[in-house]
């Protein structure tokens, strides 16, 4: 059964997505997402940047048609803990626009 806050929370997350309606807000929110990476080491909160950004694109499940990756990936993807490989947060992220690099 659905309880009321999930409804709130996604309520949230959902405007919170529509509220990145440009390149240059969709960056600056990358862009603090990366801040907050190198500061804390949290993978989590990549994973969250790029689970908005994925929804401020249209949703998941586009996302993962265009990534060509089960849809139940994309969405684990996104999931606290979770251990993505390489190829599959690649093609998600391409798909969405946000460019992954490495350096050293």
């Amino acid at each position: 059964m659905i309880k009321k806050e999930d409804l709130e929370l996604t309520d949230f997350w959902e405007e919170r997505a529509k509220s990145l309606n440009t390149l240059k807000k969709i960056k600056a929110y990358m862009n603090a997402a990366n801040k907050a990476y190198d500061e804390t080491g949290d993978v989590g909160v990549l994973l969250s940047a790029l689970e908005l950004i994925a929804m401020a694109k249209g949703n998941i499940s586009k996302v993962a048609k265009k990534s060509k990756i089960a849809r139940r990936s994309v969405y684990n993807l996104f999931k606290k803990n979770s251990n993505p490989t390489l190829r599959t947060l690649s093609a998600v992220s391409k798909n969405i626009g946000v460019n992954i690099h490495l350096s050293l």
